[in-house]
C-alpha cells in the first residue's frame, strides 16, 4: 500500500480520484492548493503526488519546481493530472520540471490506474489487491459504472439552470450511485434561511417540508452535521424522522455546504435487512453533494449574473439617452440653469459627502438662508427635531439602495420656525456609477397644510360655535361605543336645549341669540373638560357626549353642573340676559347600542323634560335608580368572593391541531356565589373594572394559575404554558410586573410557563408606559400575547413596537371563518401579518371541523375552543394533561 497525495483545488475532481484509488487500498491525502500540498508532502513523505495545474494561491507548476529544489523531496514521483494546457504546452512543462506522466481531464480510470501502478513501480500483470467485501461486489454498480454515473451527472449539472431539475437529476444519480431505496435533497434560499426545493425518490416531498429546518430532528438535524452521518436501526436519532416515513434499517445523510454556509441536506436510505452503507459510500455521497454544492452555487451565481445583466441593459439605455442628451447639453445647461434660478421649489446640491454646494433663490426664500451662509455645511443645520433617528435612518437607506426617497418633512427656518415640506431627494452618479452628489428639491407646505386644516376643521365643526357638528360628533361616539364595548364599560349622552331662545332672537335680534349660543358653548366646554365631548347638533340643540364615570350620580353630578353653567347671567350687547336649559340623558347599553338609538332615546328623555316645565334633566327610563340598586347589591357579594373562597379558575386547552397535543392553556375566571348561585364573567368582570376590585381579583388569578400550574408539573405530568388575562386598568395601574415577580418566585414556577394576555386597549393612551411594563415582563421571561386582536382600534404600529410573542384571532372572526369572506379576509391578514412579524397565532372559539381545517389551511395550527375541550376545573385538567393530548 503507497501513500498518494492527490492535489487539486475542486473537491469533486478530489472526490473523484480518492474514489478510484481507494478501492486500490492505498493511503491517499488531499490538498486544495500547492502551498497546502508542500506542507503535507514535507510532512507526510508520499510515495506519489497527483496535482492539478492551474490552482490558486500556488499553481502546480510552482509547486513541482519548489518540490525539485528541496534535496529532501526532489526524488518523489509526480503525476500532472489537467485540462488547462495543450498537449505540447503540457508535455514541455512537464519536462522542465521533471515530470513524465501527464494525464489529461476528463482521463478513463483504466488509464489512471494504470498510470499510478506505472508510477508506483506495479506492473499491470502484477497480483491484483485484496477483493472488496460482499456488499461491495454486490453493488449494482461497480467501480467504473459509478464514477462513470458521477461523470454524467456532473456534466449535466454544469450547465443546468433550473433548481427542480437539477435537484431531481441529483436526487436520480444519488439513489443509483448509492443504491438507495429513498433518497431526500433539500436545498435552501441564497439569500434567507428558508427551503427553495425539496427533492425526493421514495418519500413524499410533503411529508419533510414541515421539519426540512427543525435542527433538533432529522432531516433539518444535518444542517448542524458538519460530518456525514451514518444511522442504524437502532440508533435513537432515526426515531426522530417525521411520522409515516417509509421503514428505515439504515440512513446516511450529510450537509450540503461551500466553504462558509450550509446550502441544504442530503439523505439515502435503505430497508430494514439490507447491507449498511459502508465507508467507500460515505465517501461517495461526500463527492456527489460536494459535486452539487458547485453546480448549485454556480446555478445561483447565473441568476444574480442574469439580474445584474438585466440591470446593465437598462443602464446601457439610459447612457445611450445620456449620450444624446449631450449633444444639445449646452442649451439643456442653460435651460437647467434657468430653472434653477426661477423655479418655486427649493433646491439644494451637495456633494458626496453631504456637503452643500449650491442653493437657488427658492430656498433663499424658503429657508432664511442666503447661498453664502451653508456653503460646505450639512443639511442637518436645518433639522426641526421632530423626527427621531429611525426616521433619517429610513430617508438614508432609500437614497442608499433606490438612489432616492420622498416624502414630507419638518425642517427648521433659519429665524426657528418649523415647517412642514414636500421634499425628494436624488443620488447623482458618474459614468462609472460611482455616487457623486445628492440634489433634492423641495415645497414649502405651510399654506398648504394650513388650507387643508381649516378646511377639515370647517367641515367637521359648526361655524358658529366652532364646537364638533353632528359628522364629528358621530364619529367619536361610534368610537367611544367601540371602546365600551371592549371594556364592558358605559357611555352617557346628555342632549340639552336653550330654553327660548326664540324669544331673544325675537327681540333682541339673531345676532344676540348668536352670542348666546357662542357663550353656551363654551361654558358647555368647561364642564366637559377636555377628555369629554361637546357638538352642537342644530340650532340651540346641544349633546355633551360622557365617558368618564363610575355610577349614575356623576352623570347626574354632570347633569347639574351643566345646567349652573347655563343658568349663568350673561351680558349681551347692553342688556343682561339669563337662560335655562333642558336635559335629557340616556346611557349605553341599556338605552341602546348605536348612536341613533341613544339620541332618540335622549331626545325622548329631553321631550318630557319640556313638557313638565324645562329647566331640569330626566333619565330616558325611571328604571335606573333600581339597576344600581340592583348593581350595588352585586358589587358587595364580589367585595366577599374572594373572603368566602368563591372565586375558582377553569382551564380551557390549547391544542396542537397537526396531531392533537396540549401545547397551552387559558385561565378563565369563574364566580359562584352562595347567594344567587353562578354569576356570568360578562357581569362581575366590568363590576370589578369600575370598583377597582379587578386589582385584588387579578392579583389572586395570577397567583392562582402560577401556584397550579407548578402543582401539576410537581404532579409529574408535562409542562404546559397557562395564559392569564389581565385588563388595561390592571395593566395601567402598573403593577403587573411585580404581581409575576412575587407570584413566581412564591409557587416556584419557572417564567417560561407563564403567559399574560393583553387587549389592545392596554396600547392605546400612555404607551410609553405600556410599553416600560412589557418589557419589565419580557426581563421576567413571561411570554405576552395580545387577546382579540382586531376588534379594537389600535394602531398595526404598535404590533411592531411592543414586544409581544402571540396573537390570538378573535371568536368572532372564526364563527364565520369557513362561510363568510370578510371573516376569512381578517383572519387571513392576521396569520399572514403575525408570520411576518414572527408571532406565534392561535385562534379562539373553534367549534366545528370545518373552522379547525379552514384555519388550518391559512396556516394556523395552534387553536382553542368547544372542539377540543370546554373550560374546565383543574382535576379534569389535570386529567387532559395525562393524556396529553384531544382525540377528536
Amino acid at each position: 500500500m503507497a501513500t498518494i497525495l492527490i492535489v487539486d483545488d475542486r473537491p469533486s475532481n478530489r472526490s473523484y480520484l480518492a474514489a478510484l484509488l481507494g478501492y486500490t487500498e492505498h493511503r491517499i491525502l488531499e490538498a486544495e492548493d500547492g502551498a497546502r500540498a508542500l506542507a503535507i508532502t514535507r510532512a507526510e513523505r508520499p510515495d506519489l503526488i497527483i496535482t492539478d495545474i492551474l490552482m490558486p494561491t500556488m499553481d502546480g507548476y510552482e509547486f513541482v519546481q519548489q518540490l525539485r529544489a528541496d534535496t529532501a523531496l526532489r526524488a518523489t514521483r509526480v503525476i500532472f493530472f489537467s485540462a488547462v494546457y495543450s498537449e505540447r504546452e503540457t508535455m514541455a512543462m512537464a519536462a522542465r520540471c521533471g515530470v513524465t506522466t501527464v494525464l489529461g481531464k476528463p482521463s478513463e480510470p483504466q488509464r489512471i490506474l494504470a498510470a499510478v501502478a506505472a508510477e508506483l513501480g506495479v506492473a499491470l500483470g502484477a497480483p491484483a489487491p485484496a477483493l472488496p467485501s460482499k456488499h461491495d461486489r454486490d453493488l449494482p454498480f461497480d467501480l467504473c459504472a459509478r464514477l462513470s454515473e458521477l461523470e454524467r451527472m456532473c456534466m449535466m449539472l454544469v450547465g443546468e439552470r433550473r433548481v427542480e431539475a437539477l435537484a431531481d437529476a441529483f436526487v436520480d444519480a444519488a439513489r443509483r450511485v448509492l443504491d438507495a431505496d429513498c433518497v431526500a435533497l433539500c436545498l435552501l434560499a441564497s439569500t434567507e434561511r428558508t427551503v427553495r426545493h425539496l427533492a425526493t425518490h421514495g418519500v413524499e416531498g410533503g411529508l419533510l417540508e414541515a421539519y426540512a429546518l427543525n435542527e433538533q430532528d432529522l432531516p433539518g438535524v444535518l444542517l448542524r452535521a458538519r460530518a456525514p452521518l451514518r444511522l442504524d436501526g437502532d440508533d435513537a436519532l432515526l426515531t426522530t424522522l417525521p411520522q409515516h416515513h417509509p421503514e428505515v434499517g439504515h440512513l446516511l445523510g450529510l450537509q450540503v455546504h461551500d466553504l462558509q454556509h450550509p446550502l441544504g441536506w442530503l439523505y439515502c436510505t435503505r430497508r430494514v435487512g439490507a447491507a449498511p452503507f459502508s465507508d467507500e459510500e460515505e465517501r461517495w455521497a461526500t463527492a456527489l453533494a460536494a459535486q452539487l454544492a458547485v453546480a448549485y452555487e454556480n446555478l445561483n451565481l447565473y441568476e444574480v449574473v442574469q439580474r445584474h445583466a438585466a440591470q446593465l441593459q437598462l443602464e446601457a439605455l439610459a447612457r445611450a439617452d445620456a449620450d444624446a442628451a449631450l449633444r444639445d447639453s449646452e442649451h439643456r445647461l442653460e435651460l437647467a440653469r434657468q430653472v434653477f434660478d426661477s423655479t418655486q421649489e427649493a433646491i439644494l446640491m451637495t456633494d458626496a459627502d453631504a456637503n452643500i454646494v449650491a442653493a437657488n433663490p427658492a430656498f433663499e426664500e424658503i429657508t432664511g438662508y442666503r447661498e453664502a451662509e451653508v456653503m460646505g455645511q450639512n443639511p442637518r443645520l436645518m433639522k426641526s427635531g421632530r423626527h427621531d433617528d429611525a426616521f433619517y435612518a429610513g430617508m438614508w437607506n432609500c437614497l442608499e439602495h433606490d438612489g432616492q426617497w420622498r416624502g414630507e418633512i419638518w425642517n427648521r427656518r433659519k429665524n426657528g420656525e418649523i415647517y412642514p415640506a414636500s421634499m425628494s431627494i436624488s443620488a447623482v452618479h458618474d459614468e462609472q456609477g460611482r455616487r457623486t452628489a445628492y440634489v433634492s428639491v423641495s415645497t414649502d407646505l405651510s399654506a398648504l397644510k394650513a388650507a387643508h386644516h381649516q378646511l377639515d376643521f370647517l367641515s367637521n365643526h359648526d361655524a358658529l360655535t366652532l364646537l364638533p357638528n353632528r359628522s364629528l360628533f358621530n364619529d367619536r361616539m361610534q368610537q367611544a361605543l367601540a371602546a365600551a364595548r371592549q371594556d364592558a364599560s358605559q357611555v352617557a349622552l346628555l342632549l340639552f336645549n336653550v330654553d327660548r331662545l326664540s324669544r331673544i332672537n325675537d327681540s333682541l335680534g339673531h345676532a344676540a341669540g348668536d352670542a348666546v349660543l357662542r357663550e353656551v358653548a363654551r361654558r358647555a366646554g368647561e364642564v366637559a373638560g377636555p377628555t369629554e365631548t361637546v357638538a352642537r347638533l342644530s340650532g340651540d340643540e346641544f349633546v355633551l357626549l360622557l365617558t368618564s364615570f363610575d355610577d349614575t350620580d356623576d352623570v347626574i353630578y354632570c347633569a347639574r353642573r351643566l345646567m349652573e353653567a347655563v343658568s349663568q347671567p350673561l351680558l349681551v350687547g347692553e342688556h343682561d340676559v339669563v337662560v335655562t336649559g333642558s336635559i335629557g340623558i340616556s346611557v349605553y347599553p341599556r338605552d341602546g347600542d348605536v348612536p341613533g338609538d341613544l339620541l332618540k332615546a335622549a331626545d325622548a328623555a329631553l321631550a318630557h323634560v319640556k313638557e313638565s316645565g324645562r329647566n331640569g334633566f330626566r333619565f330616558f327610563k325611571g328604571e335606573m335608580n333600581a339597576e344600581a340598586l340592583r348593581w350595588l347589591a352585586l358589587e358587595t357579594r364580589l367585595r366577599r368572593a374572594i373572603e368566602r373562597d368563591e372565586l375558582s379558575l377553569h382551564y380551557q386547552p390549547q391544542v396542537s391541531r397537526l396531531d392533537g397535543r396540549v401545547v397551552g392553556m387559558e385561565a378563565l375566571l369563574r364566580w359562584r356565589s352562595e347567594e344567587i348561585g353562578p354569576v356570568s364573567p360578562a357581569d362581575f368582570i366590568p363590576l370589578a373594572e369600575d370598583t377597582g376590585l379587578i386589582h385584588p381579583i387579578g392579583e389572586w388569578v395570577i397567583r392562582q394559575a402560577c401556584f397550579q400550574n407548578k402543582a401539576w408539573q410537581n404532579a409529574g405530568l408535562a409542562p404546559v404554558r397557562v395564559a392569564v388575562n389581565v385588563s388595561a386598568s390592571q395593566f395601567k395601574a402598573g403593577s403587573v410586573a411585580q404581581v409575576v415577580r412575587t407570584a413566581l418566585h412564591d409557587s416556584g414556577l419557572e417564567a417560561q410557563w407563564l403567559e399574560v394576555e393583553l387587549t389592545e386597549s392596554v396600547m392605546l393612551g400612555d404607551s410609553a408606559a405600556a410599553e416600560a411594563q412589557m418589557a419589565e415582563l419580557r426581563a421576567l421571561g413571561v411570554s405576552l400575547s395580545l387577546d382579540d386582536f382586531g376588534t379594537g382600534y389600535s394602531s398595526l404600529g404598535y404590533l411592531s413596537r411592543f414586544p409581544l410573542d402571540k396573537l390570538k384571532i378573535d371568536q368572532t372572526f372564526v364563527r364565520n371563518i369557513a362561510t363568510e369572506q370578510r371573516s376569512a379576509a381578517i383572519a387571513q391578514a392576521t396569520i399572514a401579518l403575525a408570520q411576518g412579524l414572527s408571532l406565534a397565532v392561535v385562534a379562539e372559539g373553534v367549534e366545528t371541523v370545518g373552522q379547525r381545517d379552514f384555519l388550518g389551511s391559512l396556516g394556523c395550527d395552534v387553536l382553542q375552543g368547544y372542539l377540543y375541550g370546554r373550560p374546565v376545573p383543574a382535576f379534569e385538567m389535570a386529567e387532559l394533561l395525562a393524556k396529553g393530548r384531544v382525540v377528536l
